[in-house]
């Protein structure tokens, strides 16, 4: 009996190991993109490269947070909220969402692409989900709508 009351607190431990196991691969900073694939009413390949966002994913295991930011070339979009993961896929649920759009559309470069905040808002306001590729290196979302924008996003493990 006195075996098995030592037992119970190493059982308690390992499993939480295991939970802790899982999670481990999604932890940490993912540089990336939202690869533009297509813009709807047309545009051109450096179109799509220009109204490509890069930024990056920051997963933290404290209270199950998350930040991302992806920027524009004139707009930046600041994203933070929770994350829940199933099997090989992490979805990230948006909380907050700020975007800095450089002074909106008065002060907007007409020679510079742009997303409207309303767009952003839109796309960055519904959960997240990205898949882990089978080396646990990369992250890769579903096809995703921003305004006329369609694309994906992809992002790679860059620190822990």
């Amino acid at each position: 009996m006195k075996k098995l009351l030592l037992a119970i607190p190493l059982l308690a431990v390992l499993s939480g190991c295991n939970h802790n196991k899982e999670l481990m691969p999604f932890l940490g900073k993912w540089i990336g993109a939202f690869e533009v694939t297509e813009i709807h009413g047309g545009g051109t390949a450096q179109d799509m490269k220009r109204e490509t966002l890069r930024g990056y994913v920051q997963v933290y295991a404290t209270n199950r947070i998350y930040k991302m930011e992806m920027e524009g070339e004139q707009e930046t979009i600041d994203i933070t909220g929770s994350w829940t993961i199933k099997g090989n896929k992490i979805t990230l649920k948006p909380g907050s969402i700020i975007i800095d759009d450089q002074g909106g559309a008065d002060k907007r470069d007409p020679n510079k692409k742009f997303i409207l905040s309303a767009d952003a808002q839109a796309a960055y306001g519904q959960p997240i989900l990205l898949a882990e590729s089978a080396d646990k290196k990369s992250l890769t979302g579903l096809k995703t709508t921003i305004g006329n924008l369609v694309g994906t996003h992809r992002f790679v493990k860059d620190s822990f």
